[in-house]
């Protein structure tokens, strides 16, 4: 296997960007050149606000060129969770808000002709135990009935016309998810910025913030400095130490992937008929997806601390296999692992601190859909143009409880949901 994501080797050209030097001067920086960044340029951008964005490494290095490129409905948690915990109207408005997401990523691709193989062809969620159907049943009856959202719920039997596997008891169909490559994704969007004035510099880390007293704000790098009237830090699990209170408010968890060699068609279109995303009800759950070009893209959950990752990707080969045996003779081409941010909700915040910082991080595995969707909103911060409040917005971060222990805690976690996974 190659250490190196599939979506970079299959990508559209990628353009070489320099890094920062000198002294600059814009109305935004961005710090973050994921989606969520080049989102917030972009909106910015369109109301011919300057920005500058900065990517400590090259564009697409993070969670937004390494995910699994699909673009769900929802979040980690079901709606019928949310509603008890948020209540019944903010849920409806959050499930509203992912699926604003989707259209958003739709219209921004088809306006402005970015080829990154968008296709909006449902989702299935994978029944991992028969007593999972019951509980995708329970929650097809809330959606209908208090969100007047429709899905359907297919037996073992039902599932065989959309996933030809014996490994899942049932699962649920969700039409208005959809996928794309996020690499190109990100490159295309990045054109886009650039082709309505924006400027993005790569291999350019932030180092440090400097507040002016006239309200400026300064953000140093090792071989320049940008000072700007507004400062937006989307580095979700990637953040370092730039700025601790958002960096303490996220929680980095590693998730892998693997992907194969390109596949005979009449083989991927026998496995996943109608192209749909696919993820299961497992608490360590499996991810996969077909692609563009022919093969089958399969995550899992990676580390929670540093080791070799060898075992990790022959084990998510094996658990591939046992979803689909007929991949068993093909080998797997590519292997790569990213960064998946949670908050201590597992839910997306988006704010201003009181020092004037604009954030927006913690998708927990849906960023892939709501980051564009926050990128507008935090444009729309800036700008004092969003009416009404938004039901992620967490303008008070607290650091999560034993942030230094992270890493052990989330392994601690990970057993535990392993244990569940085998007797739920």
């Amino acid at each position: 296997m190659k250490q190196l994501s599939m979506w970079e080797a299959t990508s559209n050209k990628k353009k070489q960007r320099s890094s920062l030097s000198g002294n600059e001067e814009c109305d935004v920086v961005i710090i973050g050149g994921g989606f969520t960044g080049l989102s917030t340029a972009y909106h910015l951008q369109k109301k011919n606000v300057k920005t500058i964005v900065l990517e400590k490494s090259y564009l697409g290095s993070g969670a937004s060129g390494r995910n699994g490129g699909q673009i769900l409905t929802g979040f980690i948690d079901s709606m019928s969770s949310l509603a008890k915990k948020k209540g019944l109207e903010t849920a409806k408005q959050m499930l509203q808000m992912s699926l604003d997401s989707i259209d958003l990523i739709e219209r921004i691709s088809k306006d402005h002709h970015i080829a990154c193989s968008f296709k909006r062809s449902g989702h299935i969620y994978a029944a991992y135990k028969p007593t999972h159907i019951d509980w995708l049943k329970k929650e097809q009856k809330i959606l209908e009935k208090d969100f007047n959202y429709k899905v359907r719920v297919l037996d073992k039997q039902d599932l065989q016309a959309e996933l030809k596997t014996d490994f899942y008891h049932g699962g649920c169909i969700d039409e208005n998810s959809a996928t794309y490559h996020p690499f190109n994704y990100v490159l295309g969007l990045a054109e886009t910025v650039e082709k309505l004035g924006g400027r993005i510099f790569e291999n350019s880390e932030a180092l440090e913030i400097i507040k002016s007293s006239n309200g400026k704000v300064t953000i140093m790098t090792e071989d320049g400095r940008v000072t700007a009237d507004h400062l937006v830090i989307v580095t979700n699990a990637y953040s370092g130490n730039l700025h601790k209170t958002i960096s303490r408010s996220v929680i980095p968890v590693e998730s892998i992937m693997i992907a194969t060699e390109q596949l005979p068609e009449e083989l991927v279109s026998k496995l996943i008929p109608k192209d749909r995303a696919v993820f299961d009800t497992k608490h360590m759950l499996y991810y996969f997806r077909r692609t563009p070009d022919n093969r089958i893209a399969f995550g899992g959950s990676g580390r929670s601390l540093s080791g070799d990752t060898a075992p990790l990707y022959l084990k998510l080969k094996e658990g591939m296999d046992n979803v689909f045996p007929e991949l068993k003779k093909y080998t797997a081409e590519f292997c790569w692992s990213g960064k998946v941010g949670f908050t201590k909700e597992m839910l997306p915040y988006i704010g201003q601190l009181e020092d004037g910082t604009h954030f927006a991080f913690g998708y927990a595995g849906h960023g892939a859909a709501m980051s564009t969707l926050m990128g507008k909103l935090l444009a729309g911060n800036i700008l004092s143009e969003n009416n009404g409040k938004n039901p992620f917005e967490k303008n008070n971060l607290r650091p999560i409880p034993f942030y230094s222990q992270h890493g052990k805690v989330v392994g601690l976690m990970k057993y535990y949901f392993k244990v569940k996974d085998a007797i739920s």
